[in-house]
């Protein structure tokens, strides 16, 4: 999504659609943004009051005028999304011409969201969807038309032991989590990532896939090109540039694994050669 908020002027607005406690780094642009949510943590809510605002409302209602925002954010949300249609048609009346909607979603047929599904009994998964079908409902249902597309990889985050606050959100299916043992936890993370992305290097399959990003817009805009991160932090979940990393001798041998410090919060990682096309 930096590809499109890194565009925004201090005068225009982007609205994070299912914001949680903000889905991107809010202090990072310069645009307005409202976060948009049934319910808002102001705990967790980055606070700047006359850059950001907060309101607490349904994704199929939201309380904007017509044609008042310049971006719409939706940031691993769709599958969450119970009337999805409805929250397209939305987007589509709020949005400016021209204007920019991103969506990021999980492969809902692939290996990461099923064992997701499978830890978290659902984990308020409650829509599965495939390249296809997301771009034909999004320009079955709006004026967007797509205009860029990559594939996500995925870290397994969701294995990282839960903060003890969320414990009683959380289905007892995934109560594990919390009594694993740290360098047990490691291990596992580090060995899924290995695995999945050997398998798929040597196989082509898609175990790593997480699923895709999406830019839709309404008239003409242009975008730098969204990156597809095979590097992906296990600890934080940021894409790591492998070009960058090998470029500035960040990619060193420990005990005869490749490894790199994730550029966002410093955790080691083990170094993958990205597939063909990707960074």
């Amino acid at each position: 999504m930096d590809n499109i908020l890194r565009t925004l002027t201090p005068s225009q607005i982007a609205i994070d659609l299912g914001c949680g406690g903000g889905s991107f780094h809010y202090a990072s642009y310069q645009c307005r943004i409202i976060g948009s949510d049934i319910y808002i943590d102001p705990k967790s809510a980055y606070r700047d009051a006359q850059r950001i605002q907060y309101v607490r409302s349904r994704a199929t209602e939201i309380p904007l005028a017509g044609r008042s925002v310049d971006a719409v954010i939706c940031n691993h949300t769709f599958e969450h999304f119970s009337d999805y249609k409805i929250v397209l048609r939305e987007i589509d009346r709020v949005l400016k011409d021209p204007g920019a909607l991103y969506i990021a979603i999980p492969n809902g047929y692939g290996f990461v969201d099923a064992l997701y599904r499978w830890i978290f009994s659902g984990g308020g998964h409650i829509n599965r969807f495939s390249f296809d079908r997301i771009v034909e409902d999004v320009q079955d249902n709006t004026t967007l038309r797509l205009a860029q597309s990559v594939s996500l990889f995925s870290s397994f985050i969701y294995l990282k032991k839960p903060a003890p606050e969320l414990k009683q959100h959380l289905p007892q299916s995934a109560h594990f989590l919390f009594h694993i043992p740290a360098w047990l936890r490691r291990i596992a993370i580090h060995s899924l990532n290995a695995v999945t992305r050997l398998l798929d290097k040597f196989f082509g399959s898609d175990f790593s896939q997480y699923g895709w990003a999406f830019v839709f817009t309404r008239g003409q805009m242009a975008f730098d090109p969204l990156p597809s991160y095979f590097n992906v932090c296990w600890s934080c979940g940021s894409g790591n540039d492998a070009r960058q990393l090998k470029g500035t001798g960040q990619v060193i041998n420990k005990v005869g694994l490749r490894v790199y410090y994730c550029a966002n919060c410093h955790a080691r990682n083990i170094f993958f050669k990205p597939l063909e096309g990707l960074d």
